[in-house]
């Protein structure tokens, strides 16, 4: 059998919602946008309408993505992988805006610093849901991932 070359520029990343885990095989640079479209068809693929009496949206833009706080301990909850527009002083007093839908910590896997295996969580937007100017999601609650433990009931 022939070996396979492996692909250093093509990452593994774990998407978590509820008890649903999905794999997907990502470019370090594919943009955010690209692969909630991936997350979305990967999860109607495998016939999913719904995940714990939540609807699946009908556009990957609907779909939130986040970071464990802890990555180490995910059970410490979740924040959202967007980074909201904000203005910052510099040394020199002048103010400057950083974070948004362009900024490159928004881009892609590798400019939000994520590595080969990272977990991920996704959620989807609900229609009442606050936004910023950049249209994000404001409210980093309702992050509905339940990890799996060996701790008998």
């Amino acid at each position: 059998m022939p070996t396979k070359e492996s692909n250093p520029q093509l990452w593994t990343l774990r998407f978590k919602q509820h008890k649903v885990t999905v794999l997907l095989f990502v470019e370090q640079t594919q943009s955010f946008s690209s692969i909630k479209s991936d997350l979305l068809h990967a999860l109607k693929t495998r016939g999913y309408t719904e995940i714990n009496q939540q609807s699946l949206p009908s556009n990957a833009d609907d779909i939130t993505l986040g970071l464990p706080i802890d990555k180490n301990d995910p059970s410490k909850g979740w924040v959202g992988l967007d980074i909201p527009a904000m203005d910052v002083e510099d040394e020199t007093g002048s103010k400057k805006k950083v974070g948004g839908k362009k900024c490159v910590l928004n881009a892609s896997p590798l400019g939000a610093g994520l590595r080969d295996g990272s977990l991920l969580a996704f959620k989807f937007r609900r229609v009442d849901a606050k936004r910023d100017d950049d249209d994000l999601d404001m409210d980093d609650s309702d992050w509905d991932v339940v990890m799996p433990s060996y701790d008998e009931e």
